[in-house]
């Protein structure tokens, strides 16, 4: 039996606040949509994970930027919304950038879209201004 959205949203969500990321990367589809915010040139390109990105290897490769550059120290569903195969966490992350060892804490909101199980579309929106700014090294 197919997992429900719900349910593919759920396990997708416990597997990024534990830290599992093979558990996370098997809840995509293998051609998923990517996009991790849009790249404004000058404003939030030193954010470097960022971008549109397609299957589930270029996926994991902004995973490991990310984790290269910051530490994630606790990452927790807020909220979930569900409606037919579309769902919206809202997150909240407190995060530390390894080079300034400064913290940030954000919240965002993931749109997942999943079709026979799988997450085939993930959108992440925030306002990086709070990560833009512990990544600055002044």
């Amino acid at each position: 039996m197919t997992p429900t959205t719900r349910e593919v949203a759920t396990t997708w969500f416990k597997a990024l606040a534990e830290g599992d990321l093979d558990t996370a990367l098997g809840c995509l589809a293998d051609d998923v949509e990517w996009i991790n915010y849009d790249i404004v040139p000058g404003y939030n390109d030193a954010m470097a994970w960022i971008g549109t990105y397609r299957g589930r290897d270029q996926v994991l490769e902004t995973f490991k930027t990310f984790g290269g550059v910051v530490e994630v120290n606790h990452e927790e569903l807020v909220d979930l919304v569900v409606d037919g195969e579309k769902a919206m966490g809202v997150i909240y992350e407190r995060s530390t950038v390894r080079e300034t060892g400064r913290v940030f804490e954000i919240e965002f909101i993931q749109a997942l879209t999943v079709r026979n199980g799988r997450i085939v579309r993930w959108k992440s929106y925030t306002d990086p201004s709070q990560i833009l700014r512990a990544l600055k090294r002044d």
